[in-house]
């Protein structure tokens, strides 16, 4: 009897939807065949995986396909006005670039020295829009650049989004994959204003940054 229950726990913890057996956090779906994921040893809220005898040495330039946005599975309205959508997406791509740049340039051709990341910003929460700031519109948002900006915000909770993170080399094959928080827990604000977020994308883009050049010093 007690082999049969050891074999059965078995075959639960080798379920695609076991958390125990793949150590992954509760996904999106955005990165398909998900693999085994390891705490980083930096940030413990962050997990990572690396193909086995890869790395991102000599990789030199960067592809980005769209950055996408999934809703949380518990979010009770999922209306998203387009353009705060695309302020959220266009201001991650700028931040990554903003910080690869020069070093690692962006690129629309793939080849040899050039990674492809996808991103999706997931776990997102919408509420009904609420009254905004006559004639204020976030597209292009940066800090300081818009009056109110400091106190104005979204009507999508970014504060338990997460980034799923897929890098792929110029022939397509997975290189590694990196899951965390958006953001850090550093505000103490209920919402997320368009400065605060805007800090916290160029905060990502950084540690995109810090990844790349631990292999290419």
């Amino acid at each position: 009897m007690r082999n049969k229950l050891l074999l059965l726990l078995l075959l639960f913890l080798l379920l695609p939807g076991s958390s125990v057996a793949s150590g992954a956090p509760q996904t999106s779906g955005f990165i398909e065949n998900l693999p085994v994921l390891v705490a980083d040893a930096k940030r413990p809220d962050a997990m990572n995986y690396t193909a086995p005898g890869r790395s991102l040495k000599g990789f030199s330039k960067v592809a980005f396909e769209p950055v996408l946005v999934w809703y949380a599975p518990d979010s009770k309205y999922r209306g998203i006005e387009p353009d705060e959508l695309a302020a959220v997406t266009r201001g991650m791509q700028d931040a990554l670039i903003g910080n690869l740049e020069p070093k690692y340039p962006l690129v629309k051709a793939t080849g040899a020295d050039v990674l492809q990341i996808r991103i999706a910003i997931t776990n997102v929460t919408a509420e009904k829009r609420k009254k905004k700031l006559l004639g204020y519109t976030p597209i292009g948002f940066v800090v300081g650049a818009a009056k109110g900006l400091a106190t104005a915000g979204p009507d999508i909770e970014l504060r338990s989004a997460r980034v799923e993170a897929e890098i792929l080399d110029g022939s397509g094959e997975r290189l590694a994959v990196v899951i965390e928080p958006l953001v850090d827990g550093t505000s103490s604000r209920e919402k997320l204003t368009w400065a605060e977020i805007a800090e916290v994308l160029d905060a990502y883009g950084k540690r995109m940054r810090a990844r790349l050049d631990a292999d290419n010093p």
